[in-house]
């Protein structure tokens, strides 16, 4: 059975089967779903008691929810947010380095939301292009779909996210999107990156571990 992982900031809410291996660890912080369908019906928001937990505590960076069905809970829990779709992209070249943005005085991968009648994949073509600057991508394959929640406006959204392997061969200078709070972007040595991924969202550091870098 399949384990999600849904990032909140730097922390992460992790839906797993019950026999998760790190449910054994003493120190992990447990949510025990008092059912295991949707949360319509009972008049409890699960999303809104597992935010609680981690805003009375700083120290709290993740919570597992155990579950008979994960698929099941994951897509009753998905269904308490308002979901958009994002596509995005880890870049590299010949030389084997990777592209990373500067956003937010964090280091990023370029992605952004899907629009109105794109492929996900012409999305996340799209949004590399335009928050760096480089043309003539090859789209290779998928590497992972990462969520992770915000709240604008009040409201509780969660951004599902497709990944994709590019390679890009051309040598044009990157021109950063300034617009979208872009800063900085650079390529880095695959040697290089390990201050980088310190100082990321766990869900980028997600990306790079599914290419098991």
């Amino acid at each position: 059975m399949e384990t999600h992982r849904i990032y909140f900031e730097k922390r992460c809410i992790i839906i797993c089967p019950q026999d998760e291996a790190a449910l054994s660890d003493p120190n992990a912080i447990i949510f025990c779903l008092p059912y295991e369908s949707s949360s319509a019906g009972n008049g409890t928001s699960i999303i809104h008691e597992l935010v609680n937990l981690f805003e009375k505590s700083d120290s709290l960076h993740r919570v597992y929810v155990p579950s008979e069905h994960p698929e099941l809970t994951y897509n009753s829990i998905c269904a308490e947010f308002v979901q958009v779709n994002a596509g995005g992209g880890l870049v590299s070249n010949r030389r084997g380095d990777y592209l990373l943005i500067r956003r937010n005085d964090l280091w990023d991968l370029p992605k952004g939301h899907q629009e109105a009648g794109e492929t996900i994949q012409t999305c996340a073509l799209r949004e590399v292009e335009e928050e760096t600057g480089v043309e003539g991508l090859i789209l290779r394959d998928l590497i992972c779909v990462t969520d992770h929640c915000y709240r604008r406006n009040g409201i509780w959204h969660l951004k599902h996210t497709w990944w994709f392997d590019m390679l890009y061969n051309n040598p044009t200078d990157l021109t950063p999107q300034k617009e979208e709070d872009i800063t900085k972007a650079v390529w880095v040595a695959k040697s290089s990156l390990p201050p980088y991924l310190h100082n990321t969202y766990p869900s980028i550091a997600e990306v790079f571990r599914e290419v098991r870098i």
